[in-house]
């Protein structure tokens, strides 16, 4: 008999003679590997049958005798000295099973005092090594070290390096050192405070991965092409408009608005505003647009001074649209859709559904319903 799994998979053997009669890589020898891992994965790892089945899981090749030190189980050990529970460690384990694979005094250890030393300890500690394994398993430890202590340095606190990073892992790159600390300069001269662009690079870490130069030609065309000036609070998403459309489609996204009528000058009236508006998806874009101006008969003034409109579901619009249709009709308000739509669904249930539910049944019935939508924007056309 040989022992295939001689760190940690126990009991785990097989026949010499049923290893000479299947080829070296044959299916067959696959399957029996992957179940031998399951198998250590279920009875030493704290993780379910069907946890273990999974693809991602059956990936973690059995071990070879040479490996023999690095014993699954103190990785998993770890874990849960930590802290992890086993639903936390199953799911780690599930997302990046390479981590059985890690040398605890070697890999894994220094890289959590790195986290340590940079005040991430106790539950906090916990939620990190839940949230963002990838920083044990697929970051080196003086990289995690210098990236972090720059990422803190630019975007304020550990905490928004490590969403950042989690967001797009570039960032612990040593080749993008240059790029990250040119691109957050550029962006910092245009007089963006220190609290925004925080806000902004946590949220959108990939324009700071981005070429410096191509970076500095859309914060150029933010103000030569969209008319936004840098002082505007819509310059930062007037440079995300100019980093995720080229220019033939900035065209086709200003040719929607001109079929339903819009100049030049309203398009970028409302790109000031809103420029956020020219990054939904064409389809959607039309949708809404003809909604408003073709079947509310609204004027392109007025979703120039209220572009949030655009931005809505077609499911919040109608069905809201439905309720201040019904409401105006008993003249019991006379407030506009643009006042109505950003409210969360709470307070616009109290506000203007549930305070008429005995008065007016049909109220309720026509929020649940967008049915009810199509007989109202009959009857206003009908007036008109």
């Amino acid at each position: 008999m040989l022992n295939l799994c001689s760190n940690g998979f126990r009991g785990c053997t097989l026949s010499l003679r049923v290893r000479t009669l299947l080829p070296p890589h044959s299916a067959s020898t696959a399957s029996i590997a992957s179940d031998l891992c399951k198998g250590y994965l279920v009875n030493n790892a704290a993780l379910s049958r069907g946890a273990a089945s999974t693809p991602t899981l059956t990936k973690v090749p059995v071990c070879k005798s040479s490996e023999k030190k690095n014993n699954p189980n103190s990785a998993i050990d770890l874990l849960k000295e930590i802290g992890l529970d086993d639903s936390q460690v199953e799911k780690i384990v599930n997302s990046h099973p390479g981590l059985l694979r890690c040398k605890v005094e070697k890999t894994l250890i220094p890289k959590i005092r790195v986290l340590e030393d940079f005040g991430i300890c106790g539950s906090e500690l916990i939620s990190v090594i839940a949230s963002k394994p990838f920083l044990l398993t697929d970051v080196s430890r003086n990289s995690l070290l210098v990236k972090l202590d720059f990422l803190k340095s630019i975007l304020g606190s550990v905490e928004n390096a490590l969403n950042a990073v989690k967001k797009d892992k570039r960032l612990l790159s040593g080749s993008l050192t240059k790029k990250l600390q040119s691109n957050f300069e550029l962006l910092k001269s245009y007089g963006i405070s220190d609290e925004r662009l925080e806000k902004f690079l946590v949220k959108n870490p990939r324009y700071l991965c981005s070429n410096p130069k191509w970076v500095q030609e859309c914060l150029v065309r933010v103000e030569q092409v969209l008319g936004i000036r840098r002082e505007s609070g819509m310059f930062l998403y007037g440079f995300m408009v100019m980093v995720s459309l080229g220019e033939r489609d900035l065209e086709l996204k200003f040719e929607i608005f001109k079929r339903y009528g819009w100049s030049e000058s309203d398009v970028l009236a409302m790109a000031k505003r809103m420029p956020q508006c020219l990054l939904m998806n064409e389809a959607k874009l039309k949708t809404r647009v003809d909604f408003f101006i073709n079947k509310l008969g609204y004027k392109i003034g007025y979703l120039i001074g209220c572009p949030p409109l655009l931005t809505y579901s077609m499911e919040r619009i109608l069905r809201r649209y439905a309720v201040m249709q019904v409401l105006q009709e008993r003249k019991l308000i006379n407030h506009s859709i643009c006042t109505v739509m950003p409210l969360t669904e709470s307070r616009f249930l109290d506000a203007y559904v549930l305070p008429f539910k005995d008065k007016l049944p049909e109220l309720y019935e026509a929020y649940a319903s967008e049915k009810s939508v199509d007989s109202s924007v009959q009857k206003e056309k009908g007036k008109q």
